[in-house]
Parts: structure tokens; sequence; C-alpha cells
């Protein structure tokens, strides 16, 4: 009797429809086409050579803020969005070595590059990618004509 019990309990089990993720809500008007969903909130990477504090000006011109990354999964995914190097929301402006998202929380979870952070005598106080998706910090106006250019940044959006 249990070996049926056990059989029918597997075949129910086998037969039952797998579940399935919720499918991504509709996104807030305005964002952009290639903006992908991710744990409540949505996340687009913006190609603009710009510095720090436009990419942030322009991220809360659009209703979100330059992204963040409070623990290893979500630095994980957006580190599957780009291998450029772009701007995420974090600096350490206002006090040297403490590093502050720009939702105000502390950085307590970090992907550092070795070696970073820097600050590059005094200048570099704000948070980029690496192309290998690991974080450095650099000076808020690192242009286009350094070796190495920052081409944009990602902004994020919360989920309604």
């Amino acid at each position: 009797m249990k070996r049926f019990l056990l059989l029918v309990t597997c075949a129910l089990a086998c037969l039952a429809p797998a579940q399935q993720p919720a499918p991504a809500p509709k996104p807030p008007v305005g964002l952009p086409r290639d903006a992908q969903y991710f744990n409540g909130k949505w996340y687009a990477v913006i190609l603009e050579k710009v510095n720090w504090a436009v990419a942030e000006s322009r991220c809360k011109y659009k209703g979100g803020q330059l992204a963040v990354a409070h623990d290893e999964i979500t630095a994980t995914f957006i580190k599957s969005l780009t291998k450029l190097r772009v701007w995420l929301g974090a600096t350490d402006e206002k006090v040297e070595g403490r590093w502050v998202w720009v939702d105000g929380k502390e950085m307590t979870y970090s992907q550092w590059e070795p070696a970073e952070p820097s600050n590059d005598d005094g200048k570099a106080h704000y948070l980029r990618t690496s192309p290998n998706g690991r974080w450095a910090d650099s000076a808020k106006d690192w242009d286009t004509y350094a070796n190495l250019p920052i081409v944009g940044y990602i902004c994020e959006w919360k989920g309604k």
C-alpha cells in the first residue's frame, strides 16, 4: 500500500504544471525600451559619455537613480548588463573612504577590483564598473580623452 501511495504521489507531482516565475510587470512610462526587470526594479544601460554628476542628474530626471547594489545577487545582475565602463550610484565624496549609495545607505557589500578604491591622489570619489564587472573609483570628470573612457551609466527604477 505504501508503495502504491508513493507511486501515485510521484505521478501527480510529475503531471502538475511546473511553477513558472511571474512575468515582469509593465514598465513605468518613459523607461528605455531595453530596460530589464530584476528583483522588483527596472534597469537600463544608458550609453552616453557624461560625468558622474550628470549621470546622476539624468537618472533622477527620468524618475530613477543611478543603480545601487546592496548585495551580491544585485551586483551580479548589474554585472550581466554590460562589459563596458559605466557609472554606478555610490560615492565617498563627503567622507573619504566612507562609500555611500545614492539612496543614502552605506556600502556594506562591494566588488572592488584589487587595489581599489585607490582614491587617485584625492580625486577618485565615484563608483564605476570595469569590463570584468568589478568596481573601481574614478574622478567625477574622467572624460573621453582618458585611455579607458567611461561610456555611460546604469539607471534603476522601482517597479510599480
